[in-house]
């Protein structure tokens, strides 16, 4: 599953805008079903958002937040990985 997701991010850095956005939220989906970790779903989502954030449906973005929200010990962890890409990714709603 890492693998494979994986690949399909390193492929968002060169699909064309209208397959990226389609990309993007299959993966956020992929992340939600099968995830085996809570720390990789955050790291996985937080990283499509920062290279597609605007692409990205709403429903991931209040997903994400759930799954923060819901696991205390990963709050400092997400905030500080979300903090440092915020000054590069201003732009993407996802991330703000």
């Amino acid at each position: 599953m890492k693998s494979v997701t994986k690949e399909l991010i390193n492929y968002l850095l060169v699909a064309d805008s209208e397959f990226r956005k389609e990309l993007s939220n299959k993966i956020c989906l992929i992340c939600e079903k099968y995830a085996p970790t809570k720390k990789w779903h955050i790291d996985t989502v937080i990283k499509v958002l920062s290279m597609s954030g605007s692409s990205v449906h709403e429903e991931y973005n209040s997903q994400i937040i759930s799954v923060i929200a819901t696991t205390p010990e990963l709050h400092a962890y997400s905030v500080g990985k979300i903090f440092s890409l915020l000054p590069d990714n201003v732009n993407q709603m996802g991330l703000v």
